[in-house]
């Protein structure tokens, strides 16, 4: 899975590595935390929501909290980016 979605308000989410998505929004950036769901042959991912808290830090001026509502908007978009493939997502 190499894919990106881009969303309306122009910001996205695209597969970094296996265990890790980034979400962007302008010039801010997250990583999120994925797991595979349990069990033979399951192809469905985990969200961790505990590692959407911070944005990355890029510029070296220290961590920016993610507020509760951006939170729970870009799990949202990670969601749609997984059922885009037709995955099965677990929030956790």
């Amino acid at each position: 899975m190499t894919s990106k979605k881009i969303f309306e308000d122009g910001s996205c989410v695209e597969w970094k590595d296996r265990e890790t998505l980034l979400y962007k929004e302008g010039e801010r950036s997250a990583s999120i935390w994925v797991d595979f769901e349990p069990g033979w042959f399951k192809s469905g991912r985990i969200i961790k929501t505990d590692s959407v808290e911070y944005w990355d830090d890029l510029s070296g001026t220290g961590k920016v909290k993610i507020d509760q509502n951006k939170k729970q908007e870009i799990i949202d978009k990670v969601i749609l980016y997984y059922k885009g493939f037709g995955k099965k997502v677990i929030v956790h």
